[in-house]
């Protein structure tokens, strides 16, 4: 598996990545040309090879034409929503927005959509992050690691006047995500960095087993005390014999709504819409209100990009007048789907990896039901034998 480290030394901004990218083999004039797929006309992007304390890097500059443009999440969902980039491309920078928005609107108490985004809503914060995310796909990075951030010190100019450094939207980006000061003035993590690296990143910590393949360096604008420089080294995961090792991490959005008037008969429609919609779990609790009313505790789980497609449907198809929406960190077993032939015909197995022995065992329950109304066996017995017979299967072949 190809993986990055992000050496965030001197913190972390969209133009430093971008630039680090280019410096380790990204090809910059196919970068021009994928960004050409946003049609965003006014602005110009050129490399150019600096030195910071007498190590070379690239920084990459965005001159933006445009003049002092705020867009919200709604304008940026358009513009890349409307281009040509590949899915994954759009999926990606739509979820680092949409992490930018949730943090920007808990930190000035307003909902996602209300909010302005001044720095970040510029041509050259949306080049800085859609370019990002074209560097690590054009690259093959699938997986990536960070050291812990060096954020600065200090105070920052920006659109709502001096902020301390970190940011306040930056700060709450990176919420769980070990960062330290040291004796630089400045703000070193910008948001656009934050939302990027936490988008990618799981692990924070030090040198993972990479065989080096390349490694290169970003620059920022700044002459610092230090090196004001991100470095991403490139390479093949060691020891990686195969994806059943370790568990898996990943990110979401969790959904809340309190229901306490809605046709319970509706439930069955709306589950279907949410999970067509994109949702990866729906379910409902039982729960009590205010003056003792019997309600229903509605919770959805989305990936970052769905969320206005998932929030649409339950405002479309629900009588809830208001949502919660919360970050959350998944930890998932690897699984494999596997099909086990028996007696009865057919049927998908999913097995679960611990340590690259095989933990759990589940008959599709679909599959299951097919067989126990085209056989007449008792669904039961169905279950318990293909599930039999798929252990006895994998202790052959692993």
């Amino acid at each position: 598996m190809k993986a990055a480290y992000l050496d965030c030394f001197s913190g972390i901004s969209g133009d430093m990545l971008l630039g680090a990218l280019v410096d380790a083999g990204l090809d910059f004039n196919l970068l021009q040309r994928d960004l050409a797929g946003l049609d965003l006309d006014e602005y110009e992007l050129y490399e150019q090879k600096v030195i910071k304390q007498g190590i070379s890097g690239t920084q990459v500059h965005v001159h933006s034409l445009e003049g002092h443009v705020h867009r919200n999440l709604s304008d940026i969902r358009e513009i890349i929503g409307r281009s040509v980039l590949p899915a994954q491309v759009k999926d990606r920078s739509l979820e680092i927005f949409t992490r930018l928005g949730i943090a920007e609107a808990k930190i000035h108490g307003t909902d996602i959509e209300q909010i302005h985004f001044h720095e970040v809503g510029a041509v050259d914060a949306i080049v800085d992050i859609v370019g990002a995310v074209i560097g690590f796909w054009r690259l093959g990075i699938e997986k990536v690691f960070s050291s812990p951030i060096h954020v600065g010190k200090g105070f920052v100019k920006a659109a709502h006047g001096l902020l301390p450094v970190p940011a306040p939207a930056t700060l709450e980006l990176l919420t769980g995500v070990p960062i330290y000061s040291q004796d630089v003035e400045g703000e070193l993590a910008t948001p656009t960095g934050a939302a990027i690296v936490t988008a990618y990143c799981q692990d924070f910590g030090p040198f993972p087993k990479i065989k080096v393949e390349r490694i290169g360096y970003g620059a920022g604008t700044k002459d610092l005390i230090i090196p004001n420089l991100l470095r991403l080294t490139v390479g093949e995961l060691a020891n990686e014999d195969s994806q059943h090792e370790g568990i898996r991490v990943g990110e979401a959005l969790t959904l809340e709504v309190n229901i306490d008037d809605m046709n319970p008969e509706l439930y069955d429609y709306l589950f279907e819409k949410l999970f067509q919609g994109g949702a990866m779990d729906v379910y409902i609790q039982d729960i009590q209100m205010k003056k003792n009313r019997p309600a229903v505790l509605l919770t959805v789980q989305t990936p970052y990009h769905k969320l206005e497609e998932i929030r649409r449907i339950l405002f479309e198809e629900t009588t809830t007048i208001g949502l919660r929406i919360y970050p959350i960190k998944k930890y998932m077993l690897p699984y494999e789907l596997l099909t086990i032939e028996t007696k009865y015909g057919s049927a998908q197995v999913k097995v679960a990896f611990w340590e690259g022995r095989a933990c759990t065992v589940s008959p599709e329950y679909e599959d299951c039901r097919r067989l126990a109304q085209l056989t007449g066996k008792p669904l039961k017995h169905i279950y318990e034998e293909i599930k039999e017979k798929a252990k006895q299967d994998i202790i052959i072949t692993r």
